[in-house]
Parts: structure tokens; C-alpha cells; sequence
């Protein structure tokens, strides 16, 4: 009995298996005409953060730092998250500092999201698709040209042509941003120096 259950199945396996072989040259070629449309739409992903405006001329990396907290349900201000990042009492107006990831990091953990790894220099590309992909946005201190440093929230990524899209939080520039990895990381406004990634992980 079961040779006879299995020979059935095993004729219908190899008839299967020879039409399918017969299949594949016309399936290879449709596969191969859409495959460039599934690509690009399936090699791009942007989070769908709300890039905050900082309210002091400091507190890119609060604004930074906050918009982070929020993506990750947080609702603070960008005061508190100030406070916070310094150890200060909340109760209290938080001076305009300057700060580094560090503090960002202490901010993040005060409102209760893992604060992430504080790295010097840039991210290779394929860290920054990893980090998009697992919903974690990346903070990142720039160096201008000119001088002095400022703060940004990288949220999206472009395979099509290595783009990847950032917030800056300063009042009067663009909130949402792209360019190509490789312009990112320096050109001739500013170098990516340091950052902050793995938040949330």
C-alpha cells in the first residue's frame, strides 16, 4: 500500500518538477522586466519622524535628541530633554549649551529609550540602511567648513542612488534633506564626525 501512495505522488512531484523546468525560461523573463521597479521600491525606506525645529540656537542636539524620543513615543520638551541630558532638576529653565552625543545619550535614557552606541566618525552606508530598516533613527554631529558644529537625525535611505535623507533641526534651513551617502560624509559645507546609532536596540 504505501509503495503505491508514494508512486503517485512521486509521478506527480516529477510531473510538476518537468513543467516547472519548462516554466522557467518565460517566468525568468518576466521576473527580469520587473525586477528594476521591485528593487527601487523595495531599497528605499524613510521613517516618518517630525523633525523638530530647536528653540534655543544651541540645541541642534536637543531638538535632535527629542525628535528621536518622540519617534519612539516619547512627549517631552525639548526644555526637559535639555534638563535631563545635563542631570538638572526639571524644575528649572535649561541654559542654551552646546552638548555632544553623550548628552544626548543621558536624555534618551531619561526617557526611557536605550541611549544606543556613541561612535567617532560616519556610518558606512550599509549600518545606515540596517539602522533605517530596524526603525532607528541615527543622530549625527556635522562639522562645518567654516567652523563650529551642528546636529542632525538621519532617517531614511535611497538605494536607487545611495541617498540619505536627514533632519536639520536649525529654525530657518530645510527640516526634511537628501543628498548621496558619499556627499554626506563630506563636502564642501561640512563633515559627518560623529555618531549616535543602535538607539532603541
Amino acid at each position: 500500500m504505501r509503495n503505491r501512495r508514494i508512486r503517485p505522488r512521486r509521478f506527480s512531484f516529477t510531473a510538476l518538477l518537468a513543467a516547472a523546468l519548462l516554466a522557467v525560461p518565460a517566468a525568468t523573463a518576466t521576473a527580469t522586466a520587473a525586477e528594476p521597479e521591485s528593487q527601487a521600491v523595495a531599497a528605499a525606506q524613510r521613517l516618518n519622524i517630525t523633525m523638530q525645529a530647536q528653540q534655543k540656537t544651541n540645541w541642534c542636539w536637543a531638538a535632535g535628541g527629542n525628535t528621536i524620543a518622540a519617534w519612539f513615543g516619547r512627549n517631552y520638551s525639548q526644555n526637559q530633554f535639555c534638563n535631563a541630558s545635563f542631570n538638572r532638576s526639571q524644575n528649572s529653565e535649561c541654559p542654551n549649551s552646546q552638548a555632544t552625543l553623550g548628552n544626548v545619550q543621558t536624555g534618551l535614557s531619561w526617557t526611557g529609550v536605550r541611549p544606543g552606541s556613541y561612535v567617532t566618525g560616519w556610518l558606512r552606508y550599509p549600518t545606515v540602511q540596517t539602522e533605517i530598516a530596524a526603525q532607528r533613527p541615527i543622530e549625527t554631529r556635522i562639522q562645518w567648513s567654516s567652523g563650529g558644529g551642528h546636529m542632525h537625525v538621519i532617517y531614511g535611505y535611497d538605494d536607487a542612488n545611495s541617498w540619505v535623507y536627514w533632519g536639520d533641526p536649525w529654525p530657518s534651513s530645510d527640516r526634511y534633506n537628501w543628498a548621496s551617502h558619499s556627499w554626506y560624509v563630506n563636502n564642501n559645507q561640512f563633515s559627518w564626525t560623529h555618531s549616535l546609532y543602535r538607539i532603541g536596540a
